[in-house]
């Protein structure tokens, strides 16, 4: 599951109040700068945490789902405003996609907007 949470820093009281008291494991991408935190959280029961690497707009983890042992990454995102830091997104996202080579699923707030000229018919 990924969520993001509004706290400044999200500490094991939130999470338990997020998740539950069912064993989970959690990695979170703090606020620093930002709105809220990013995290990631997932049943322990169901997927084991590998590793996770954590950098200044993205927050990645790699599971293993305990019971095929197929292994799997997931992204959670808190992209810049400023269109310059853009570009150190998209080189954080690459660099830390390129260290596991297993399959990737992405979530979270690109801040990415896509602009449209104005047609003259309306």
């Amino acid at each position: 599951m990924l969520l993001a949470c509004e706290d400044d820093q999200v500490n094991l009281p939130i999470a338990i109040n997020l998740w539950g008291h069912c064993p989970f494991d959690w990695v979170v991408l703090p606020s620093v700068g930002r709105f809220g935190s990013v995290v990631i959280i997932g049943d322990a029961q169901v997927l084991g945490l590998v590793g996770s690497k954590i950098g200044t707009y993205v927050v990645c983890c790699k599971l293993k789902f305990l019971k095929d042992n197929f292994v799997w990454g997931v992204i959670g995102v808190y992209g810049p405003n400023d269109d310059i830091l853009k570009f150190v997104l998209f080189d954080e996202l690459k660099h830390f996609m390129s260290q596991w080579d297993i399959p990737w699923c992405s979530g979270g707030d690109f801040n990415v907007v896509r602009s449209y000229g104005r047609s003259s018919g309306g």
